[in-house]
């Protein structure tokens, strides 16, 4: 049987979709580094040797627990870096005031979200042909270092851990037409979609054109005539 292949490049987007009562979406286009890292319980192999002889073995197989995805970015954003270090960011009429990391010695209350990351299939000439989006689930930030260097640009790097809930899948990966518009209100969604179109569902549920249905915080495409679960 032929196997399918497809190639993939760059980092076209990432979306940070925080799970909580209100939805918020950071999404920015400026990382340039994702690593993904599979966080393994390792099995066992016992064996019953008797001399030159392996009578039997008894193997556990390793079992994922989720995975700690690296971002590095090429700008500062302080949403983004709030939300994965787990302190307050403060903008004022669109500029950055100040930012305040958690209390030292005492545990943050980080925002757990789903970690999108968005890489494109390349055709023969060079064009997307579609989007390939991984998602990582029940990720939260970790303590976010600072490295500064003169004459280079400061570029951040983010560690987040995906751990999804007992019986969820710690890693999906869907293949898009196009990437998702973000949608608050019914006023974000395109006036005349074309077959393919997709969109992430923010605002609250009940925006006509969406179906009540869609959870929120998920992707959705159209399909001619509706929006559908992707």
């Amino acid at each position: 049987m032929a196997v399918l292949q497809m190639a993939l490049a760059n980092i076209e987007r990432v979306d940070i979709v925080t799970e909580e009562t209100a939805t918020r979406v950071f999404s920015f286009d400026t990382a340039n580094e994702a690593s993904v890292e599979a966080q393994v319980s390792a099995g066992t192999e016992t064996e019953l040797r008797v001399k030159n002889q392996i009578l039997a073995q008894n193997i556990t197989e390793d079992i994922v627990k989720g995975f700690n995805i690296t971002l590095k970015d090429s700008t500062f954003a302080p949403d983004v870096f709030a939300l994965v270090d787990g302190g307050t960011s403060t903008v004022a009429d669109d500029e950055f005031q100040s930012y305040t990391a958690p209390v030292a010695g005492q545990v943050s209350a980080r925002v757990k979200s789903t970690l999108i990351v968005y890489a494109a299939e390349k055709d023969y000439d060079g064009n997307s042909l579609s989007y390939t989006a991984f998602a990582f689930p029940h990720a939260s930030g970790t303590p976010t270092s600072v490295s500064l260097k003169d004459g280079e640009f400061y570029a951040p790097s983010y560690t987040l851990k995906s751990r999804p809930s007992k019986g969820d899948s710690p890693m999906k990966i869907d293949r898009l037409p196009s990437l998702p518009i973000v949608v608050k209100a019914a006023g974000d969604l395109p006036e005349s979609p074309v077959s393919g179109k997709t969109v992430i569902l923010v605002g609250a549920s009940g925006i006509s054109g969406i179906p009540d249905t869609l959870a929120v915080g998920s992707i959705a495409k159209y399909n001619g005539t509706a929006y559908a679960a992707v």
